[in-house]
């Protein structure tokens, strides 16, 4: 039943708005609006309030009213309940006691501890040469910003002069001024102008509509869900819209026709383009938005690596190959992470070089307050065996905030990086049944949260990941256990400590992790590393660790089937007819392609068109089938996962899968091939399952092959990989590991093609046992010298393979389906790759092997026939033979 005000039911005045009072935290009054559309109470989030006068409960917004208690339902005051915690501030407890008690931890599990502080930096501030429009600098001002950051400030000026400008200054630095300033700029002088937003995540482009409300002179709601908004800027009204999959049509019609501003993804501008010219309806909205466009904002740019940074460098020239015959020419505004080259891959990106290309603005002159880095090698178990010997990293991370909570009574706000979906799923679920149980046990609290830390992971459907979101801004959750999803920019309000177990893969992504504390106030960051070769060689060389340069990120425009697929989309958004394409395309390249002169003709010199007009679009990354997991309550269907791809399908929703989710576990019923969805229901139990899948590889193509040296020859090309389940363990989710194997057959396998590279190695007689060795130390060296993580690519090392011609074998390939450009970058620094392999078996003393140098977590043979010395004696010889062939 809805909320109901007597005093105004009497005076028949409409009851669509309350507010709700709340002195439960802190003793501290807050107060929270409530909207009452016709599907249920729409929640505001909780603000102080100074007005003294008013006592817990609802009251009607139109008479100040208090609603009668008896008149709200029990699953609205469920609903209506505040479910804030008090968090553990370091202004009620100094960061250093916290330092010290997390050594007291350490110190008792005997886990090895080391301290890195990065110390409190003041802002540098500097004028712009002009000054800001009025309808501007007054909302800065009401915001509390009376002067701009250095770096801020700088790139505003550059980009005013036209300068195409890349910014990698840190998290939290206010990089989203940068851009906003000049896009709000240019629209309260021009009446035309029109800009462009791109972003690698859904969340952030939400964000970026929410901080425009920062300069908007009407009252906005918050809520960006519908996408699209009106903000006014003085008299001026200016269209904002999001366009991306998922959106009605109704909005996306919207903002085709009403908004300046899109805020967009490459997958969905892919789209767009393809409209340009012909879609009827859309066509002329699109043309005008083009031949006006002024600036495209690249935000995440690191992101953009591999095969999706490559194409993405393709969209960007068809971008302007259509703005330039529209008679315009856009200019870039870029931010990026710390990465080793961010002004070589932004003009690698856009194609723009050279005298116009891009100025680099890379020294941060915002604020930083102090923030402690805690390097945590777990401490030995007390009965060691094959397959571990040190305690798991997540049982350290439970310890500390444990420990936290029984001290102090409440928690930090925290977030907590895992590796995979799973882990972050089963790592918050052991963590809510710990801190539940310090709650009941130890503080004796008779009401205990349902939830401390919630999950979140690409596969969580839109409407949880933005509930998540909201609780931990709003307080509702001590903390989360995520992914790298939200390593990038996205909201979620102040932290207090980060938590990373295992190694984020990259300098960009620890740093980017770590960024998300301290913003406010000082934050503590706790890097955990797992017993895995290469995070034990940074543990054992920290200064290695924390001083290393950021990892270079690289692309390939010159690739000929990926350029000679752009060619063709860039012609048919120009009509069929593209001139000058060497001006934006390498075409010498897109000649090397198959049937590319088939479908193109070169009509005069430097001018193609399409042989046929009728051009079909491939997806701009093609993911093969996508699934949905869904459960069933009578009739009705409920999403619980979304996009999840077959392979991950085939590993951990197949037939009789047993997974956690919210808490809760749930089985497989049911695959639907035909509808793409994973039938799924909650089933009582205490395990979930671990499948064994196995990958089988057929050379389908041979690209190029080259000899080393005498001893090390590397082919390269298309590969053909089979991956296979052959059965799945249960696994106790209180511990205990795992129990019975179970066999199953009911499920196809799922074929894929990939980019691959294998070594091939003429050193004597090479037995397995050292191959095997050669395999992981190789596996853990590629991340610290490439961008990705041990799940983009696989290894598979064999001296008995009929198509490798039974020589002593590994093959890398990528397990996303091939052109990350991995392999490429190995290929060029493979002597770099194993000098650091090298280095992890040498630092290790052991003399067999052990998990800190030679074992895999996630190896398939499970970590069985390893010969050290001969896998050490391998790369020494190969390593010896590359230096004599340089002198």
């Amino acid at each position: 039943m809805p909320l109901i005000c007597q005093e105004c039911l009497k005076n028949n005045k409409p009851q669509l708005k309350f507010f709700q009072v709340s002195t439960q935290l802190r003793g501290e009054i807050f107060k929270r609006e409530i909207k009452q559309p016709t599907n249920g109470l729409r929640l505001a989030g909780w603000e102080r309030d100074l007005d003294q006068s008013l006592t817990d409960g609802i009251y009607c917004s139109t008479c100040k009213s208090l609603v009668n208690k008896m008149l709200i339902s029990k699953d609205e005051r469920e609903l209506l309940k505040d479910k804030r915690m008090e968090a553990l501030s370091f202004n009620d407890v100094p960061l250093e006691s916290i330092i010290s008690d997390i050594k007291e931890v350490s110190k008792r599990e005997g886990a090895k501890l080391q301290q890195y502080t990065f110390l409190k930096k003041a802002a540098i501030f500097e004028e712009l040469e002009h000054p800001l429009p009025s309808e501007l600098s007054v909302k800065l001002i009401e915001k509390g910003i009376q002067q701009l950051y250095s770096h801020q400030a700088q790139t505003i000026n550059k980009v005013r002069s036209g300068e195409n400008v890349v910014i990698t200054t840190g998290t939290a630095s206010g990089k989203s001024l940068v851009y906003s300033i000049p896009v709000l700029e240019s629209f309260l002088e021009n009446d035309s102008t029109t800009a462009l937003y791109l972003s690698p995540l859904k969340a952030l482009t939400r964000d970026q509509m929410h901080s425009l409300d920062m300069f908007n002179h009407q009252y906005s709601s918050s809520d960006t869900t519908f996408g699209y908004k009106t903000i006014r800027l003085g008299s001026k009204e200016i269209g904002v819209g999001i366009l991306e999959g998922g959106k009605a049509d109704a909005v996306k019609e919207l903002t085709y026709q009403n908004a300046r501003y899109w805020l967009t993804n490459v997958h969905y501008l892919h789209y767009i383009l393809q409209g340009a010219f012909h879609f009827k309806k859309k066509a002329p909205a699109i043309l005008n938005f083009f031949k006006n466009l002024k600036y495209v904002v690249i935000d995440e740019l690191h992101s953009y690596n591999g095969v999706l940074g490559s194409k993405v460098a393709m969209l960007l020239r068809r971008i302007r190959s259509l703005c330039n015959a529209l008679g315009t020419s856009v200019q870039f505004i870029a931010c990026s992470a710390s990465i080793g080259n961010p002004k070589e891959l932004v003009e690698d990106i856009t194609g723009v070089k050279g005298i116009n290309g891009f100025s680099l603005i890379e020294e941060d002159g915002s604020p930083a307050h102090q923030r402690e880095i805690l390097l945590m090698t777990p401490g030995f178990l007390n009965s060691q065996n094959d397959s571990r010997l040190r305690r798991a990293p997540i049982s350290e991370a439970i310890e500390i905030l444990k420990y936290l909570a029984t001290k102090y009574g409440k928690l930090p706000k925290t977030i907590l990086f895992y590796g995979n979906r799973k882990s972050t799923e089963t790592a918050s679920f052991e963590l809510n049944k710990a801190i539940k149980s310090i709650y009941r046990d130890s503080l004796n609290k008779e009401e205990v949260p349902q939830e401390f830390f919630s999950p979140f992971h690409a596969h969580i459907n839109a409407y949880k990941k933005q509930e998540t979101m909201n609780k931990i801004k709003n307080g509702e959750l001590a903390g989360i256990v995520s992914t790298s999803a939200l390593e990038m920019g996205i909201n979620i309000g102040d932290l207090d400590i980060c938590i990373m177990v295992g190694y984020a893969g990259s300098k960009a992504s620890f740093l980017q992790q770590a960024g998300r504390v301290g913003r406010k106030g000082p934050g503590l960051v706790i890097q955990i590393f797992q017993e895995d070769p290469l995070e034990q060689y940074y543990a054992s060389n920290p200064v290695e660790f924390m001083e290393r340069q950021a990892e270079h990120v690289s692309i390939d425009v010159s690739n000929s089937n990926i350029v000679a697929e752009h060619i063709q989309y860039a012609a048919h958004e120009l009509n069929g007819r593209i001139s000058s394409a060497h001006r934006y395309f390498k075409v010498s390249a897109a000649r090397k392609s198959e049937n590319f002169l088939g479908n193109m003709a070169e009509i005069k010199q430097g001018t193609w068109e399409l042989t046929n007009k009728e051009l079909l679009y491939n997806p701009l990354i093609s993911s093969g089938r996508v699934f949905t997991i869904i459960t069933q309550n009578g009739h009705a269907k409920e999403t619980i996962l979304e996009g999840v791809d077959e392979r991950t399908v085939l590993r951990d929703y197949h037939y009789g899968a047993v997974f956690l989710y919210n808490q809760r576990t749930y089985k497989v019923l049911r695959i639907s091939q035909k509808e793409n969805e994973v039938l799924v229901l909650p089933f009582k139990a205490d395990y979930t399952t671990r499948s064994q899948v196995r990958d089988s590889i057929y050379i389908e193509k041979e690209m190029e092959r080259k000899n080393i040296n005498e001893l090390l020859e590397i082919g390269k090309g298309t590969l053909e990989v089979t991956r296979r389940l052959w059965g799945y363990k249960k696994v106790s989710i209180f511990g205990g590991g795992s129990s019975e194997y179970l066999s199953d057959t009911n499920m196809y396998p799922v074929k894929y093609k990939t980019e691959g590279l294998w070594l091939q190695f003429g050193v004597g007689n090479i037995e397995d046992a050292a191959l095997h060795v050669v395999e992981h130390a190789l596996t853990s060296a590629i991340p610290s010298v490439v961008k990705c993580s041990n799940s983009d690519f696989s290894l598979l090392s064999s001296s008995n393979l009929k198509e490798f011609g039974y020589i002593p074998t590994i093959i890398l390939y990528e397990t996303g389906g091939g052109g990350a450009g991995i392999m490429d970058t190995v290929s060029v620094r493979i002597s770099h790759i194993l000098n650091k392999a090298l280095s992890i078996l040498e630092t290790c003393p052991c003399l067999e092997g052990c998990p800190n140098c030679t074992h895999l977590s996630h190896c398939e043979r499970s970590n069985e026939f390893l010969d050290k010395g001969a896998g050490i004696e391998i790369i020494s010889q190969v390593l010896s033979s590359m230096k004599l062939a340089l002198n």
